[in-house]
């Protein structure tokens, strides 16, 4: 309630109840504000029209549903997609597939292996690699020292808008 400038006033009467009196500042809109959020939605918007692509990506997490969710969302926009259920599945997937990947979007806390380990291990080779990491802890919750911040992050849960958003985004730098 401080931080917004309003207040809080409480009445409590035994046999009787309670009651909260919340006062908040009222906002108003200044003109520039107002073309401020416009011109950042046109901007939004123009840049997230196509959210298509063709490149390679390797999606890792342990959570089936999140994994087959986002997966799925993917392959529609046209990405070839592989899965992997741990970071010791996904480093088997790319021996296994011999393939080179665009794009790894992993899970960072798994069982056998974690997300920043199987980063550090791709990128023995593929100095290059373009990361996204995923979780449902927040991005400053994690450990600062993740990949010297040499990653893009995507909080849990995410929407299929947010997920092609974030890929296009990543792919495109």
């Amino acid at each position: 309630m401080k931080q917004t400038n309003g207040f809080v006033f409480l009445e409590s009467e035994i046999g009787v109840g309670t009651s909260f009196k919340i006062y908040l500042p009222k906002y108003v809109e200044s003109a520039q504000d107002a073309a401020d959020a416009a011109a950042a939605d046109a901007a939004k918007e123009e840049k997230a029209k196509d959210l298509t692509g063709s490149s390679t990506i390797l999606l890792v997490e342990d959570e089936d549903a999140v994994r087959m969710f986002a997966s799925r969302a993917l392959k529609n926009k046209g990405y070839t997609v592989y899965e992997a259920d741990s970071g010791v599945s996904a480093l088997e997937v790319i021996e296994k597939e011999d393939i080179h990947l665009d794009l790894l979007i992993s899970d960072v806390m798994m069982p056998q292996m974690d997300g920043p380990t199987l980063v550090r291990k791709i990128r023995e080779t593929d100095k290059e690699l373009k990361v996204i990491f995923i979780s449902g802890y927040a991005e400053d919750a994690l450990d600062d020292n993740i990949m010297d911040k040499d990653f893009n992050f995507l909080s849990k849960p995410f929407s299929l808008k947010q997920l092609a958003e974030q890929v296009k985004e990543v792919l495109e730098k």
